[in-house]
């Protein structure tokens, strides 16, 4: 089915969705794009301070036997595709920061000629140039561009499953679905939010078939797209277990319920960069980009002229559709169990809203996509430039200090997961314990019935026992109390190890240093 006819515009530039040439663009136009290109290629190997916790979780894991990741994943939380692929990377290439971001940063690099050829095939030509900016600069793809963590892995593998999909949708094909049912499945295998995608392409799927009912494609469309749909389906079985188990038993302690509609808040904020008054602003601008690609056209031959009028345009229709379909899903579902909602899990979403974007701009009047590609370029730089300002953590600056004023001191860090990071930083040979269970090892958390864990243990009982394990040495306690596992149990164990000894603070930490803030305190024996 050719959804072309659905795309023309009123009168003035070639409409967006046919595939104009390169020299159809205006002379700027190569020009601001190029150059938020060239920006966001370069911002991606700006550096950025210390591993967080889910990154060196990610490294630690990574780093364990084949054999192992199954346990290790377990007491995780996550699909284990990622992390072999991190393993045979760090194999090769060493754990050193760098080159564990590395990874990351290369896989983003895929993400340039896939948004082309999709936003080329659903807007034409100038909807790709700026898509692809987009794709370049945005803050949250620039983030998740430069972390050692699956986000844009996911965020490239929608991009290839669109492409199929979108082919599927139009001249349903065999080789296309297995293609598609292929990416669906290393998808299922990366993160499990992908679960929440692949559920509303099915319900989008059959909503087609309903509306297309009269065309002679539309069931060979239903049965090629929801065969490649179970295909995936199947193949993840072997790993289902182990998803229950960690449904059931590990969760998301460290988060509070978020209700679906403060998820799309949140997702809309992060996609701009983060909670500061710049990105927030910048998010009126994306989601009136958004409408634009839906119903935006230019008035005749007006420069500034832009009419919000029917019909839409049916390919963004969709894309919008299934974008918000997932989030709300997946939303609805954390919000019935009892998980937690974080923006990071967007980026299931985050290439069909990039496009949708660059749709937006390519559908202004010229003037009018001037000023707001300007205003996108501007906005996303403050983003990026408030993240990369913060830390994402504090443990490299934590590990000088310590090494400064205490290098023979027995570490302990309350809660648990600050240990994972600080101990990258910290010098060989330092011993570091973490509360509650201090023969745990400090490169991992356990998540399994963590809060129930945390409870359970007493502050009082476990400094007596690290006073024992110091045998003459002072201690250095690593804390914060904005862990809502640990709101209680931190202070009550720094009272408990600091009563009857003398204390010095030598790092404090309020958490607007660092994105993973830490406060260091030495008692002396």
């Amino acid at each position: 089915m050719n959804e072309a006819s659905a795309d023309v515009r009123t009168s003035g530039e070639p409409s967006t969705n046919k595939h104009s040439p390169v020299t159809e663009l205006s002379r700027w136009e190569p020009a601001v794009a190029g150059a938020a290109i060239i920006l966001g290629l370069a911002l991606r190997f700006w550096p950025r301070g210390p591993l967080w916790l889910d990154e060196a979780l990610s490294v630690n894991i990574a780093r364990v036997p084949f054999g192992e990741l199954q346990a290790y994943l377990k007491q995780d939380g996550h699909p284990p595709l990622y992390y072999a692929l991190l393993h045979v990377w760090t194999g090769t290439m060493g754990t050193s920061t760098f080159a564990v971001r590395a990874l990351s940063i290369i896989i983003s690099l895929a993400g340039f000629p896939l948004t082309w050829l999709v936003a080329r095939r659903a807007g034409g030509t100038r909807a790709a140039l700026w898509a692809v900016a987009v794709w370049a600069i945005l803050p949250y793809g620039v983030r998740y561009s430069t972390e050692t963590r699956m986000y844009v892995l996911v965020m490239v593998l929608v991009l290839a499953g669109w492409w199929f999909l979108g082919r599927l949708w139009s001249e349903p094909r065999w080789p296309d679905a297995a293609a598609l049912a292929v990416i669906a499945s290393v998808l299922l295998w990366t993160h499990y939010w992908a679960m929440w995608l692949l559920a509303a392409v099915g319900a989008a799927t059959v909503l087609r078939r309903w509306l297309n009912r009269a065309l002679p494609n539309a069931n060979r469309e239903l049965l090629l797209t929801g065969g490649a749909l179970g295909l995936a389906g199947l193949s993840f079985l072997p790993w289902v277990p182990t998803l229950l188990f960690q449904a059931e038993r590990t969760g998301t302690p460290w988060g509070a319920v978020e209700r679906p509609t403060t998820a799309v808040v949140i997702t809309l904020i992060d996609f701009a960069g983060q909670p500061s008054a710049e990105p927030q602003l910048m998010t009126y601008v994306l989601v009136f980009l958004i409408v634009v690609a839906l119903v935006g056209r230019t008035r005749g031959d007006d420069r500034w002229g832009l009419v919000l009028a029917a019909p839409a345009r049916r390919q963004a229709m969709w894309a919008l559709a299934l974008a918000l379909g997932t989030l709300l899903i997946g939303a609805t579902a954390a919000m019935a169990s009892g998980a937690t909602f974080v923006s990071r899990y967007a980026a299931v979403i985050y290439p069909l809203v990039v496009v949708l974007i660059g749709w937006g701009l390519a559908a202004c009047p010229p003037r009018l996509r001037g000023v707001l590609g300007a205003v996108v370029l501007a906005g996303s730089l403050a983003g990026i430039a408030l993240s990369i300002n913060v830390p994402r953590s504090i443990s490299g600056t934590a590990a000088q200090v310590i090494e400064a004023k205490a290098p023979d001191a027995l570490v302990v860090t309350c809660p648990d997961q600050l240990s994972v990071a600080l101990g990258r930083e910290l010098p060989d040979g330092q011993q570091l314990v973490s509360y509650p269970e201090l023969d745990s090892d400090p490169r991992f958390i356990d998540w399994v019935d963590y809060a129930q864990r945390v409870k359970a243990a007493d502050p009082a009982e476990v400094a007596d026992k690290v006073w024992t394990l110091a045998d003459g040495r002072p201690v250095v306690l690593g804390y914060s109390d904005t862990y809502d596992t640990h709101r209680e149990a931190c202070p009550a164990f720094l009272a408990a190890l600091s009563e009857g000894h003398r204390t010095e603070t030598l790092l404090s930490s309020t958490g607007q240093d660092a994105f993973e803030n830490m406060s260091l305190v030495r008692l002396d024996p």
